[in-house]
């Protein structure tokens, strides 16, 4: 018979006698019931199986009981029938994938190879694919497993240890080759891990452990491949090492890079990806230094080599030099993606403009307007059009979004916040967001929109990739706050929500890398600028104080930067210092230009994405102001 300690006799008493005797209806959810399904939750894997169906029977009416339900079936994993119609009546839930991981881990233990590999979808967890690898290798020939285990080992980051068993039958079949190596070195490399490298090393061949220890140097210092005595070349890897030498180094001494790429460029031991994928360093990293070199780099870079950031530098060459028939057969040489992009279209259509090519650029012009987007924007005003919103409501019906407020995993949420657990919560939606139909995935970004759960909805919508509907995108959070301290500091508001919309998707409690907190994104070191104290950081995510600070920030930007709200919004990402010196000091470029060549690709993005938010938000404000207006014919510098 099943004993248990007095310490547990009590609450298991409570749990199945008198406390459990009703079964309540839905409506009828009160504190009891949510105080017995947290004392149920701690002690349900204690319970014997039938004081365990007792509960769950007489909580059946519970939004949460099947958590409970979990936890039992996880006792009892050799009761597959169970199971499969647990996670199917489940399907698409945190309910399902917690209890498919614990099920498939059982299976994998017990060498039940097909019954695993049929309710196992490869890519879904590194643990469980090392575990799918070995159930296959239970049904196939090692041969044919093998490709798919050297994939899963030779990458940038750690392994879970679950894959250990794997990998060792793979290193004693001898697949663990040096090439395999090499590809794992290269990745961890390219993936900035060199806390990987000396385990690496090891397992080099003695005459190529060397190769390991000069990648390390390198990425601590790559000026080293500018000494000629540095690589000895008894081995071709070195030209991997030499390439990525060049790379890193062409962004602070790009004299010495070209010097060394000079020294490989023909060398035929220099792999044509090499070759190709260097050449495209330096050619970003010159032109954005707008150093005239980089054409020579440009024009070498094969078209399979381009990207969306290549191409940007392509056209801000030739844009500061104001060849306009360059950049005409520039994007028209560009594969038919890139060409696409809104980018190239308007740079395509700028630059018929100013050969005087006026019905082409129109053409071109009135089908960027259309968009919702900072080319688009530009466009609209070229032509004098006001800029469009091009608001498309997801395609959610009442009815469909009543069905979905009534669902179980909505009323599973609302239940995991009334006990105050949100993360669970969230957890539910995030799920929805990941893993359900387009329909679950829009009504879930209403659903966050309604509960204020406004980064979830935005992302809830990128998932889906659905951008249209401009009320869940750019949500008027905050607005009140927003409203009455811009009003404070004299900045418009619908500028100061943008830059909010931008910093933290409207979390109170966003935290960056470098340190800045709040909806505004404050750095301590800014706050203590502007109350002359210092402020403790828990005050940074009241979103009241923070929106103070950030609109008095912008006002001061404004100030600084001769009231010019693109410098401004660019001096709130990357620093007004740095970004006085990017304006021209001989001379003066068009305002698009010149963001166009903004060095820091963060800041540009940033500019783009905060000028169109502006735009945006100035509409949904009733402003009825075009943003970019005045920009298209803006011209920034400095005469001499």
């Amino acid at each position: 018979m099943w004993r248990f300690s007095s310490i547990f006799r009590p609450s298991l008493w409570l749990l199945t006698t008198a406390a459990l005797s009703v079964v309540f209806p839905a409506h009828a959810i009160n504190e009891g019931m949510r105080k017995r399904f947290e004392l149920a939750e701690k002690n349900i894997h204690k319970l014997t199986d039938a004081q365990a169906k007792k509960v769950l029977k007489e909580m059946a009416a519970y939004p949460l009981q099947p958590y409970l339900e979990l936890e039992w079936l996880s006792k009892s994993l050799d009761d597959t029938n169970a199971v499969v119609r647990f996670m199917q009546e489940h399907q698409g839930t945190p309910l399902e994938r917690t209890l498919r991981k614990r099920w498939l881990i059982y299976l994998a233990d017990r060498k039940q190879a097909q019954l695993f590999l049929k309710n196992y979808q490869y890519g879904s967890d590194v643990s469980l694919d090392c575990k799918a690898l070995e159930m296959r290798l239970v049904l196939e020939k090692p041969a044919a497993v093998w490709p798919a285990v050297r994939d899963l080992w030779a990458v940038g980051k750690t392994r879970p240890d679950e894959c250990d068993p794997l990998f060792d039958r793979w290193r004693k079949a001898g697949q663990r080759t040096p090439e395999a190596v090499w590809q794992r070195l290269l990745a961890a490399v390219k993936a900035d891990n060199q806390r990987m490298l000396p385990y690496l090393r090891s397992l080099l061949p003695k005459n190529q452990q060397y190769l390991a220890e000069k990648w390390v140097q390198v990425m601590d210092n790559p000026a080293l491949v500018y000494r000629k005595n540095f690589l000895s070349l008894r081995s071709p890897l070195e030209r991997d090492l030499a390439a990525y030498g060049i790379q890193k180094l062409v962004w602070k001494k790009p004299d010495q890079a070209i010097e060394v790429w000079n020294r490989f460029a023909h060398d035929p031991a220099f792999s044509n990806e090499n070759r190709a994928v260097t050449a495209r360093q330096i050619a970003i990293a010159l032109a954005s230094k707008n150093d005239p070199r980089a054409d020579k780099f440009i024009a070498i870079v094969p078209n399979q080599y381009k990207d969306t950031l290549f191409v940007q530098w392509q056209l801000a060459s030739l844009l500061r030099k104001k060849d306009w028939y360059g950049v005409i057969e520039a994007v028209k040489a560009l594969p038919e993606k890139l060409a696409k992009e809104d980018a190239s279209q308007y740079w395509l259509a700028r630059a018929y403009q100013q050969v005087n090519l006026k019905e082409s650029s129109v053409h071109i012009y009135q089908q960027l307007a259309k968009l919702r987007s900072y080319y688009g924007y530009l466009a609209a005003a070229h032509l004098g059009q006001p800029p469009s919103l091009a608001h498309k409501p997801v395609p959610v019906s009442a009815t469909d979004f009543l069905a979905f407020k009534s669902s179980a995993p909505v009323r599973r949420m609302k239940e995991w916040q009334a006990i105050k657990r949100p993360n669970a919560a969230k957890r539910e939606l995030t799920h929805l967001q990941q893993y359900g139909t387009d329909l679950q995935k829009y009504s879930a970004a209403k659903l966050a929109y309604e509960w204020g759960w406004y980064d979830n909805a935005i992302v809830a919508l990128a998932k889906a990739g659905y951008w249209d509907d401009v009320d869940l995108r750019f949500p008027m959070a905050f607005n009140k706050e927003i409203q009455t301290y811009s009003k404070k500091a004299k900045v418009d508001p619908a500028w100061a929500m943008a830059i909010a919309r931008r910093e933290s998707t409207f979390i109170p409690t966003a935290k960056s890398p470098v340190g800045a907190h709040g909806l505004m994104q404050i750095m301590p070191a800014t706050a203590k600028h502007i109350t002359g104290r210092r402020v403790p950081v828990e005050q940074l995510y009241n979103p009241v104080t923070n929106i103070n600070y950030g609109t008095y920030y912008l006002n001061y930007l404004m100030k600084n930067t001769g009231n010019n709200v693109v410098f401004a919004t660019a001096s709130y990402n990357a620093g007004f210092s740095r970004v006085k010196s990017w304006i021209p000091k001989d001379g003066s470029v068009p305002l698009d230009i010149w963001v166009e060549t903004i060095p820091f690709k963060e800041t540009r993005d940033y500019v783009k994405n905060v000028m169109m938010y502006y735009q945006i938000y100035s509409l949904k404000m009733q402003q009825n102001q075009h943003i970019f207006e005045p920009l298209a014919d803006m011209r920034v510098g400095i005469e001499g």
